[in-house]
Formats: C-alpha cells, structure tokens, sequence
C-alpha cells in the first residue's frame, strides 16, 4: 500500500468515527431537551401557588414560610414517614385528610412551638391538591371495593 492510500484511508476512518459521535452527540442532545414526561412537584413553586390563592384573610395570618412548614410537614406525612411501622401502609389522601391535618398540627406545634388554627392547615393542603392537579400529578379518584 502506497503512502497516498494509507493516508487517505486513515482520513476515511477518522472522519467514519467523527460522524458517529456527532450523531450520538445529536441523538442525546435531542434526548436531554424534551423535558419531563412526568410531573414534577417542586415546594417552593407549591409554595408561591397556594399563597397566592389563599383567601385574603389566610394570606394575613400565613406567611410563605408558614405555608411552607405546612407543606413540609403534608410531604413528610404523605411519605408514610410518619407512621410507626413502615411495613403497614397507611392510606394517605392529598389535599388535606383530617388525619393529616391533625399530625401536621401536632407536628408543628410540638417541633416549632407555633399554633396554625386546622382550618388554615386544611385550606393549604386543599390548595396543594389545586397545584398537583395543575401539574398534572393527580389521576382519577381510585375506586373503594364494594
């Protein structure tokens, strides 16, 4: 094989191998920019949605840092973090299960020696249940057995 051959082989590979990494460069730039398929719940945007909804009088008492101890609080309980055995499920509902308000009260009253009146606790967890359904994070109600 002549000198010329050589090099215009080696050329042929080279630019080979450079084509297929600009398309797998390509094909995982498309991937990456599409965006969630899933919903995705994020507390400070959560925050700002139910302080902005909140009725005038709420909005007075709570500040975004209350409505965020709240929410803080309604994540913890819903992850089944605050049940005594992890391996009983315990049925969770979102917005706002008088189980659920009553732990969150306790809770906050106990680690953070403040006092939310329930149906403020209440009116922030319905007005989260209003933000996972704007982010598309809530299905069909699910059925009893009967």
């Amino acid at each position: 094989m002549s000198g010329v051959t050589t090099v215009a082989l080696v050329g042929l590979l080279a630019g080979i191998f450079l084509l297929i990494v600009a398309v797998m460069v390509y094909q995982e730039a498309r991937r990456r920019t599409v965006g969630p398929t899933e919903p995705v719940y994020v507390v400070e945007d959560a925050v700002a949605f139910i302080h902005e909804r909140l009725d005038p009088e709420r909005a007075g008492r709570l500040r975004r840092s209350d409505v965020r101890r709240i929410i803080e609080w309604e994540v913890y309980y819903l992850q089944g973090l605050a049940q005594p055995r992890r391996r009983t499920p315990v049925e969770v509902t979102a917005g706002g299960a008088p189980a659920a308000v009553e732990y969150i009260e306790g809770q906050i009253a106990a680690r953070h020696g403040i006092s939310y009146p329930r149906e403020d606790i209440a009116a922030v967890l319905a007005l989260e249940a209003e933000y996972l359904a704007a982010i598309g994070a809530v299905g069909e109600p699910v059925g009893g057995e009967g």
